[in-house]
């Protein structure tokens, strides 16, 4: 049987981060899909390092990783890992050292450990499935507050125009609830500051499965809840919809929501799980 420790993936993780952790005015920048979607060579030179060792630790495994066309693998067959090589490629570009290197492994579509480190700062948050979630060896345990309780992280959606308008509305229904709103540029560090109590709920109108998956064990392990804006598991889909929060959160999120995920759900509407 194949074997592969939590340990071997942060120490792999945390390796990545030297690739990046002293970049400065960063060049070959490319756009993706949508206006303000970048990527660098430094997001392929972290994946291909990151494929690389994973393929020698776990020989079986598939990967599901958001560079270079490696997109395309079922994440419900066997060892899949999981890879976003710097989550914030906006923030990396503009030296904002709110970046992460993201990596998790789910065992027939189900996440059974997952790391996301901000080199910048040097934090990893890391968690196995029934071991708890942690950051730089600190055990995180997340408190059921409500919303009044924190501060949001719901942006305004940079690389969706379409969904701008959909995305502050949300916004605005949570702004007169939360203690105020943020927008950290990196779905995978926000949803780790859940985790850790710095952030109380995330939102997000679409995200990617290489977007949320590794951090969303950790804030599972932490006692949070990670789901769509329907409140339904995500199940490693991709294009969806992401809300992270306590479990009072997610219920606040529920209701104080309801009226605009009515008003924008309509047949022509890109995104479902809402």
């Amino acid at each position: 049987m194949d074997t592969f420790r939590l340990e071997q993936l942060v120490d792999i993780v945390k390796r990545a981060g030297d690739i990046i952790r002293n970049v400065h005015n960063v060049a070959d920048i490319k756009e993706k899909e949508g206006p303000a979607n970048f990527v660098t060579r430094y997001d392929s030179a972290v994946q291909e390092f990151l494929v690389q060792e994973f393929s020698q630790a776990l020989p079986s495994a598939h990967f599901l990783a958001e560079e270079d066309g490696l997109t395309a693998t079922d994440p419900y067959d066997g060892y899949v890992f999981v890879i976003d090589p710097i989550d914030g490629t906006t923030n990396f570009i503009c030296d904002f050292h709110c970046s992460g290197i993201c990596a998790g492994l789910a065992l027939n579509g189900e996440m059974i450990m997952g790391a996301v480190y901000n080199p910048f700062r040097e934090e990893m948050f890391y968690a196995e499935k029934g071991r708890g979630a942690f950051l730089n060896g600190r055990h995180l345990q997340i408190k059921n507050l409500p919303i009044e309780k924190g501060v949001t992280d719901c942006g305004a959606c940079a690389p969706y125009p379409s969904l701008r308008d959909f995305s502050l509305a949300i916004c605005r229904d949570l702004s007169f609830h939360t203690m105020d709103i943020r927008e950290l540029g990196s779905a995978a560090i926000a949803l780790c500051y859940v985790a850790c109590g710095r952030l109380i709920l995330y939102a997000s109108p679409k995200l990617c499965a290489w977007d949320y998956a590794a951090a969303q064990i950790i804030i599972e392990e932490a006692g949070g809840v990670v789901c769509g804006y329907d409140g339904e598991p995500l199940d490693l889909r991709t294009g969806v919809t992401v809300l992270a929060s306590t479990p009072k959160g997610k219920d606040e999120f529920l209701a104080l929501t309801k009226h605009t995920r009515e008003h924008y759900r309509s047949p022509g509407f890109l995104v479902k799980n809402f």
